[in-house]
């Protein structure tokens, strides 16, 4: 059986149509396997923002515990402040910051103050991901415990 010059170039452009259809599939899966790891990588950047605003309530919570009118010392001369902190690993490469906002306006009435912690991984312009967590931090005397601790809703008050 002779082969003729016609069935030779149909063999061509088959093989080519079978190489460009392997490579659309392979670029399918490239593409889906991108999405994965673009979604592993949210997934671990909400857990750090969750464990930097949990930083933030426990760093307020050590600060207020050894000076109840913290950052002045002073009596209720600030009702409302908030500050910011960096957070480094050990290669000092900053992971995240949080932000924490105390709110004593219901320090005397109801005898809580509210706390207000959230996490943001990655620098200030490089944000990434944020996680808000709530609480109300008990003033009765002998009771310094945290009432209310919800996660992304807004206290009761």
């Amino acid at each position: 059986m002779r082969m003729t010059t016609r069935n030779k170039g149909f063999l061509l452009v088959l093989a080519l149509l079978i190489t460009v259809l392997i490579a659309v599939i392979a670029l399918g899966l490239l593409g889906i396997r991108r999405g994965s790891y673009a979604s592993s990588k949210a997934v671990i950047n909400s857990v750090q923002a969750r464990a930097l605003a949990r930083s933030g309530i426990n760093d307020i919570w050590v600060k207020l515990s050894n000076d109840p009118f913290f950052p002045t010392g002073i009596g209720d001369e600030q009702e409302q402040f908030s500050y910011r902190e960096e957070v480094r690993d050990s290669n000092d490469e900053v992971v995240g910051t949080y932000t924490v906002k105390v709110d004593r306006a219901y320090r005397r009435t109801l005898e809580v103050v509210r706390l207000e912690s959230t996490g943001r991984v990655g620098g200030l312009k490089a944000e990434s991901s944020t996680h808000t967590i709530y609480a109300e931090l008990s003033t009765k005397p002998g009771d310094f415990t945290l009432k209310v601790w919800q996660e992304g809703t807004t206290p009761r008050i």
